[in-house]
């Protein structure tokens, strides 16, 4: 069977909350042999910061075709891209959220990936009346139609950010201090902990064809798992 550390990555989104934490704790070790951070711009990355080590790839998420090189020979891929309609208005979340997200996943899947991690969002459905759910819940439904190997989708709750928190994650965090206090996994989970989850499900690469929804609470026993 083929380890991670002989496999390519990407990750889609990698200046995002998710990706950031995600693209961090990859860089802690030698989880695959390449990881390809892909985004609209290049970042610049001290020496110090074991990120550096990576390989970025700038493209057009509007025409996205003319870079699909970057996404050859990757086995695995993370998709963390996403917007808010508060951040680009409900056209702009769309065209991200929905059109973006789904250009990229099957450039790479035509391009060898197998299996594909994505952050979706709790109570995503593809029926639902409203927009952020109905979105998610379609590029989830469409992801399956793509025929990837192995699909995992994830559904966080209220992502925790530290200080890259939105106002209205940190209202929601404040409100649900005394519920969370009880439960901590119930209806939250860190960034560190979506990344880590999304880790410890691409360890399961070549273990079998599937589809796996993981919520929020399954979410947090995959990021325990891969710390013990």
């Amino acid at each position: 069977m083929t380890s991670l550390n002989e496999l390519r990555a990407f990750i889609v989104g990698w200046t995002g909350a998710c990706g950031e934490a995600l693209s961090k704790e990859l860089a802690k070790n030698n989880h695959f042999k390449q990881v390809i951070l892909i985004g609209r711009r290049e970042v610049k990355l001290g020496e110090d910061d074991p990120r550096s080590k990576f390989q970025q790839a700038v493209v057009d998420y509007d025409n996205l075709e003319q870079s699909r090189d970057v996404f050859k020979d990757c086995a695995v891929g993370f998709m963390t891209l996403g917007t808010t309609r508060g951040q680009a208005g409900a056209d702009g979340f769309v065209k991200v959220d929905y059109e973006y997200t789904m250009n990229a996943a099957k450039i790479a899947k035509e391009c060898g990936c197998k299996q594909l991690n994505y952050v979706s969002s709790q109570g995503a459905h593809k029926d639902s009346m409203f927009l952020y759910p109905q979105t998610k819940g379609k590029v989830e439904h469409e992801l399956t139609q793509l025929g990837f190997d192995q699909l995992f989708i994830h559904r966080p709750a209220l992502l925790l950010r530290g200080e890259k928190s939105r106002g209205v994650e940190k209202l929601g965090h404040i409100l649900m201090k005394p519920v969370t206090a009880f439960k901590p996994t119930w209806n939250q989970i860190r960034v560190e902990d979506v990344a880590r989850s999304l880790m410890a499900k691409s360890a399961e690469f070549g273990k079998g064809n599937k589809t796996e929804i993981l919520s929020n609470a399954l979410m947090h026993e995959a990021a325990k798992s891969l710390e013990a």
